[in-house]
């Protein structure tokens, strides 16, 4: 099978008929493959594609050089271009992050702002199959779990790998024949980046020794990726994103593919796994905190695994339509006027001026539906909700006083009676961040 024709399967099966796509593209030689292949074999419209470009701020003139280079060829073409300069070296030294780690952070943050704002459905990006097994072994080396030996694969999340079955050699022999213009990265051939070193010090020397070498680590992956999808059976995928494992016996493969679910794909060790299995047998409360701010907690239904980093504070001024919070959308409309105990309807006519939507603060208070005023805090626990769920909902609110909990429950101030005459909805949804690998 050609090059052309693996991109071609590739955006057949995993990228959707409508929507803007992005695609990721350095300027270096395979970013540029995969675009003049998308142009030049018309995979998709041209009108349709996104160039998303990141001056990573690292190499100075030549990272200038780069998105000059980047720019000027949509320019000539009639592509459409998101640019984005950052000063990784700075951010990684603020955060003590490595700047491959601090680079790939700048990078998905882009990405999500431009699927969470609609701008681009998926993201394509150019990683190969040599990425694949470079990552696989960086998971290993570093103490990964089952799901390290996945690596990236074609469709995760939000982005699709149209290249990740394609060769080094094959996107060189790609370029060559079509005259493919690309530029040159400095930095690839530092040996000082751990991915440079395995890639120009170690895998040489296997696949001199090992041929087929990239094409048995992908075989792995996807056995491993089939045998974690049938180990799923024990974990239920919750609305809010979260995974809820239940209490029947479960197994190491299943936590692991919980982990997946929930969106933790490295880093994790056994250790972590032995713990959360430990979580079956201890009362609700008690939690295992995970790599990558996430968290395994039992509850009364079993064990739940969570992102459990804290949701920024973030407020906008009550209106109908809809609201975009870094973590989720808010959506008020004009509804029936129907009396209800549960959700979020309600008297538009009785909301404050100056009223809000956001987060929760300290000393916010709740006057629940036909009952009296406590603190938002001891209702939403008297509730049942979920620790890691109160610092994610969002409130309609005037001061410290809280008219509703969006998608939850109604409060008394704010509710439908016999004298409403115009009503309105408010429902809330979760943005989810998808992927990793970028």
């Amino acid at each position: 099978m050609t090059l052309t024709e693996k991109v071609k399967r590739a955006v057949c099966a995993s990228v959707p008929t409508d929507g803007d796509i992005g695609v990721a593209v350095s300027g270096g030689s395979d970013s540029m493959c995969l675009l003049d292949c998308l142009l030049r074999f018309c995979l998709l419209p041209r009108e349709r594609l996104v160039v998303i470009n990141v001056d990573h701020g690292i190499r100075g003139e030549e990272s200038k050089r780069d998105s000059a280079f980047v720019a000027d060829y949509c320019k000539a073409r009639g592509l459409a271009l998101v640019s984005r300069f950052a000063d990784v070296p700075k951010d990684a030294a603020a955060s003590g992050e490595s700047i491959e780690t601090a680079a790939r952070c700048v990078r998905r943050a882009l990405f999500d702002e431009l699927v969470r704002d609609g701008r681009v459905s998926v993201v394509m990006t150019a990683h190969n199959a040599f990425d694949r097994t470079e990552s696989v072994l960086m998971h290993i080396f570093r103490g990964s779990g089952l799901s390290g030996l996945i690596g990236p694969t074609v469709r995760d999340g939000y982005l699709v790998r149209p290249l990740i079955d394609v060769t080094k050699p094959e996107i060189a022999a790609y370029t060559k024949e079509y005259g493919v213009p690309y530029v040159e990265d400095s930095t690839n051939a530092d040996t000082t980046y751990t991915r440079n070193f395995l890639r120009h010090e170690i895998l040489p020397l296997v696949r001199s020794r090992y041929e087929g070498v990239d094409g048995a680590v992908a075989r792995l992956g996807d056995a491993v990726a089939e045998m974690l999808a049938s180990a799923g059976k024990c974990h239920e995928i919750r609305p809010d994103g979260s995974v809820m494992l239940a209490c029947c016996g479960f197994g190491g493969a299943d936590v692991v593919a919980a982990m997946n679910a929930a969106g933790l794909k490295k880093d994790f060790t056994e250790a972590h796994v032995i713990a959360i299995k430990g979580l079956e047998s201890k009362p609700s409360g008690v939690g295992v905190d995970l790599p990558h701010g996430y968290r395994a907690e039992r509850e009364s239904d079993g064990v739940r695994i969570f992102s459990s980093s804290e949701t920024p504070e973030c407020e906008t001024e009550f209106s109908l339509g809809k609201h975009v919070f870094p973590h989720a959308s808010v959506s008020v409309e004009k509804c029936e006027a129907k009396v209800s105990k549960v959700g979020t309807v309600f008297d538009l006519n009785k909301i404050p001026l100056g009223a809000v939507i956001r987060t929760r603060k300290d000393g916010d208070v709740f006057t629940p539906f036909g009952g009296n005023e406590k603190s938002l805090s001891d209702w939403l626990i008297d509730k049942k909700i979920p620790r890691y769920e109160r610092k994610r909902l969002l409130y309609i609110a005037s001061g410290r006083d809280v008219l509703a909990v969006i998608g939850v429950a109604t409060g008394e101030k704010i509710k439908i009676d016999e004298t409403t005459v115009a009503a309105a909805k408010a429902t809330q949804t979760r943005l989810a961040g998808e992927g990793e690998q970028i």
